[in-house]
Protein backbone atom coordinates (compact mmCIF):
# COMPACT_ATOMS: atom_id res chain seq x y z
CA UNK A 1 0.00 0.00 0.00
CA UNK A 2 0.93 3.68 -0.07
CA UNK A 3 0.44 6.81 -2.23
CA UNK A 4 0.78 6.46 -6.00
CA UNK A 5 0.53 8.71 -9.05
CA UNK A 6 -2.50 8.42 -11.31
CA UNK A 7 -2.20 5.39 -13.63
CA UNK A 8 0.85 4.08 -11.73
CA UNK A 9 1.17 0.30 -11.60
CA UNK A 10 0.57 -0.94 -8.08
CA UNK A 11 1.26 -4.45 -6.78
CA UNK A 12 -0.06 -5.53 -3.39
CA UNK A 13 1.06 -8.78 -1.78
CA UNK A 14 -0.67 -10.95 0.86
CA UNK A 15 1.32 -13.60 2.74
CA UNK A 16 -0.56 -16.17 4.82
CA UNK A 17 0.71 -17.06 8.28
CA UNK A 18 1.18 -20.69 9.31
CA UNK A 19 -2.14 -22.48 9.53
CA UNK A 20 -3.95 -20.01 7.26
CA UNK A 21 -4.72 -19.86 3.53
CA UNK A 22 -5.13 -16.71 1.46
CA UNK A 23 -8.75 -16.43 0.29
CA UNK A 24 -8.66 -13.28 -1.88
CA UNK A 25 -8.48 -9.48 -1.97
CA UNK A 26 -11.78 -7.70 -1.43
CA UNK A 27 -13.01 -4.10 -1.55
CA UNK A 28 -16.30 -2.87 -0.09
CA UNK A 29 -17.35 -6.48 0.35
CA UNK A 30 -16.68 -7.39 -3.29
CA UNK A 31 -13.96 -9.77 -4.48
CA UNK A 32 -11.21 -7.86 -6.29
CA UNK A 33 -8.69 -10.66 -6.92
CA UNK A 34 -7.97 -14.26 -5.92
CA UNK A 35 -4.23 -13.76 -6.45
CA UNK A 36 -2.03 -13.13 -3.42
CA UNK A 37 0.01 -10.84 -5.67
CA UNK A 38 -2.49 -8.38 -7.16
CA UNK A 39 -1.44 -5.73 -9.71
CA UNK A 40 -3.62 -2.82 -10.92
CA UNK A 41 -3.29 0.74 -12.21
CA UNK A 42 -4.05 3.42 -9.65
CA UNK A 43 -7.03 5.55 -10.68
CA UNK A 44 -8.65 6.29 -7.30
CA UNK A 45 -8.16 5.81 -3.61
CA UNK A 46 -8.64 2.14 -2.73
CA UNK A 47 -9.08 0.25 0.52
CA UNK A 48 -8.22 -3.38 -0.01
CA UNK A 49 -8.73 -6.19 2.47
CA UNK A 50 -6.65 -9.39 2.36
CA UNK A 51 -8.86 -12.26 3.49
CA UNK A 52 -7.48 -15.45 5.08
CA UNK A 53 -9.14 -18.65 6.24
CA UNK A 54 -8.00 -21.02 8.96
CA UNK A 55 -6.88 -24.33 7.45
CA UNK A 56 -9.05 -27.38 7.99
CA UNK A 57 -7.66 -30.92 8.23
CA UNK A 58 -9.21 -34.36 7.97
CA UNK A 59 -8.43 -36.91 10.69
CA UNK A 60 -9.30 -40.33 9.25
CA UNK A 61 -9.52 -43.38 11.52
CA UNK A 62 -9.73 -47.13 10.94
CA UNK A 63 -9.34 -50.37 12.91
CA UNK A 64 -6.99 -53.24 12.04
CA UNK A 65 -8.47 -55.79 11.93
CA UNK A 66 -11.98 -54.38 11.58
CA UNK A 67 -13.29 -56.99 14.04
CA UNK A 68 -10.70 -55.92 16.61
CA UNK A 69 -12.46 -52.86 17.95
CA UNK A 70 -14.01 -49.45 17.37
CA UNK A 71 -12.52 -45.97 16.88
CA UNK A 72 -13.87 -42.50 17.59
CA UNK A 73 -12.76 -38.87 17.50
CA UNK A 74 -11.94 -38.45 13.81
CA UNK A 75 -13.39 -35.86 11.46
CA UNK A 76 -12.54 -32.32 10.36
CA UNK A 77 -10.46 -30.10 12.66
CA UNK A 78 -9.11 -26.56 12.46
CA UNK A 79 -5.37 -25.85 12.41
CA UNK A 80 -3.91 -26.11 15.91
CA UNK A 81 -7.01 -27.74 17.37
CA UNK A 82 -6.42 -30.43 19.99
CA UNK A 83 -7.87 -33.72 18.78
CA UNK A 84 -8.34 -36.84 20.92
CA UNK A 85 -8.95 -40.16 19.19
CA UNK A 86 -10.02 -43.23 21.14
CA UNK A 87 -9.67 -46.93 20.35
CA UNK A 88 -11.85 -49.47 22.17
CA UNK A 89 -11.03 -53.17 21.84
CA UNK A 90 -13.83 -55.65 21.21
CA UNK A 91 -14.19 -58.76 23.36
CA UNK A 92 -11.31 -61.13 22.75
CA UNK A 93 -8.97 -58.45 21.39
CA UNK A 94 -6.31 -56.19 22.90
CA UNK A 95 -5.32 -52.73 21.66
CA UNK A 96 -1.62 -52.58 20.70
CA UNK A 97 -1.14 -49.07 19.32
CA UNK A 98 -2.01 -46.26 16.92
CA UNK A 99 0.00 -46.16 13.69
CA UNK A 100 0.31 -43.86 10.68
CA UNK A 101 1.99 -44.85 7.42
CA UNK A 102 3.16 -48.02 9.16
CA UNK A 103 4.88 -46.20 12.05
CA UNK A 104 3.64 -46.37 15.64
CA UNK A 105 2.62 -42.94 16.94
CA UNK A 106 1.11 -43.90 20.31
CA UNK A 107 0.61 -46.94 22.52
CA UNK A 108 -2.27 -45.31 24.40
CA UNK A 109 -5.87 -46.11 23.39
CA UNK A 110 -6.67 -42.41 23.99
CA UNK A 111 -4.28 -40.42 21.79
CA UNK A 112 -4.24 -36.61 21.68
CA UNK A 113 -2.60 -34.66 18.85
CA UNK A 114 -2.55 -31.12 17.55
CA UNK A 115 -4.07 -30.81 14.07
CA UNK A 116 -1.44 -29.36 11.73
CA UNK A 117 -2.01 -31.63 8.72
CA UNK A 118 -4.30 -34.36 7.43
CA UNK A 119 -3.83 -37.63 9.34
CA UNK A 120 -4.75 -41.23 8.53
CA UNK A 121 -4.54 -43.15 11.79
CA UNK A 122 -4.95 -46.89 12.27
CA UNK A 123 -5.90 -48.48 15.62
CA UNK A 124 -4.20 -51.85 15.75
CA UNK A 125 -5.61 -54.75 17.73
CA UNK A 126 -4.42 -58.30 18.32
CA UNK A 127 -6.54 -61.38 18.94
CA UNK A 128 -6.07 -62.68 22.49
CA UNK A 129 -4.40 -66.05 22.98
CA UNK A 130 -4.86 -68.19 26.09
CA UNK A 131 -3.00 -71.07 27.70
CA UNK A 132 -5.01 -74.19 28.50
CA UNK A 133 -3.16 -76.32 31.09
CA UNK A 134 -4.15 -79.89 31.99
CA UNK A 135 -3.20 -82.22 34.81
CA UNK A 136 -4.28 -85.59 36.21
CA UNK A 137 -5.42 -86.28 39.78
CA UNK A 138 -3.92 -88.60 40.87
CA UNK A 139 -1.06 -88.64 38.37
CA UNK A 140 -1.21 -92.43 38.23
CA UNK A 141 -4.92 -92.32 37.40
CA UNK A 142 -4.56 -91.59 33.71
CA UNK A 143 -3.33 -89.33 30.97
CA UNK A 144 -4.64 -86.06 29.54
CA UNK A 145 -4.27 -84.49 26.10
CA UNK A 146 -5.32 -81.30 24.31
CA UNK A 147 -3.36 -78.67 26.27
CA UNK A 148 -1.82 -75.73 24.44
CA UNK A 149 -2.22 -72.07 23.47
CA UNK A 150 -5.36 -71.09 21.58
CA UNK A 151 -6.99 -68.04 19.99
CA UNK A 152 -9.97 -66.38 21.64
CA UNK A 153 -13.16 -68.09 20.51
CA UNK A 154 -11.42 -71.26 19.35
CA UNK A 155 -13.09 -74.61 20.05
CA UNK A 156 -10.83 -76.76 22.21
CA UNK A 157 -11.36 -80.50 22.81
CA UNK A 158 -9.52 -82.09 25.73
CA UNK A 159 -9.37 -85.81 26.51
CA UNK A 160 -8.92 -87.78 29.73
CA UNK A 161 -7.86 -91.43 29.39
CA UNK A 162 -7.94 -93.54 32.59
CA UNK A 163 -5.18 -96.03 33.35
CA UNK A 164 -5.73 -99.67 34.31
CA UNK A 165 -7.97 -99.96 37.36
CA UNK A 166 -8.96 -96.25 37.36
CA UNK A 167 -12.16 -94.65 36.13
CA UNK A 168 -12.73 -91.07 35.01
CA UNK A 169 -14.60 -88.95 37.59
CA UNK A 170 -14.86 -85.56 35.88
CA UNK A 171 -13.01 -82.43 34.82
CA UNK A 172 -12.66 -79.75 37.49
CA UNK A 173 -11.33 -76.20 37.65
CA UNK A 174 -10.60 -74.29 40.85
CA UNK A 175 -12.23 -77.12 42.79
CA UNK A 176 -15.51 -77.06 40.84
CA UNK A 177 -16.65 -79.77 38.43
CA UNK A 178 -17.04 -78.40 34.88
CA UNK A 179 -17.73 -81.60 32.94
CA UNK A 180 -18.33 -85.31 33.55
CA UNK A 181 -17.35 -86.19 29.98
CA UNK A 182 -13.91 -87.62 29.37
CA UNK A 183 -13.90 -85.78 26.04
CA UNK A 184 -14.74 -82.18 26.98
CA UNK A 185 -15.04 -79.49 24.29
CA UNK A 186 -15.32 -75.79 25.14
CA UNK A 187 -14.84 -72.37 23.53
CA UNK A 188 -11.81 -70.67 25.01
CA UNK A 189 -12.21 -67.10 26.27
CA UNK A 190 -9.61 -67.04 29.06
CA UNK A 191 -6.67 -69.00 30.39
CA UNK A 192 -7.78 -72.30 31.96
CA UNK A 193 -6.23 -74.81 34.33
CA UNK A 194 -8.23 -78.04 34.20
CA UNK A 195 -7.81 -81.17 36.26
CA UNK A 196 -8.89 -84.64 35.11
CA UNK A 197 -9.99 -86.52 38.20
CA UNK A 198 -9.70 -90.31 38.36
CA UNK A 199 -10.89 -92.81 40.97
CA UNK A 200 -9.59 -96.29 41.45
CA UNK A 201 -12.12 -98.99 40.67
CA UNK A 202 -12.46 -101.54 43.46
CA UNK A 203 -11.15 -104.97 42.49
CA UNK A 204 -13.53 -107.82 43.21
CA UNK A 205 -11.97 -110.56 45.33
CA UNK A 206 -13.49 -114.03 45.07
CA UNK A 207 -13.36 -116.05 48.29
CA UNK A 208 -12.17 -119.59 47.72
Amino acid sequence: GGAFAHKASVTVMATANEGYTFAGWSENGNLASTNASYTFNASANRTLLANFTLKQYTISLSANPVAGGTVSGGGTSSHGQSVTVVATANEGYTFVGWSENGDTVSNNPSYTLSATADHTLVANFTLNRYDVSLSANPTAGGTVSGAGTFNHGQSVPIVADPNGSYGFAGWSENGSVVSLNAIYTFTVSSARNLVANFVQTPVAVNDA
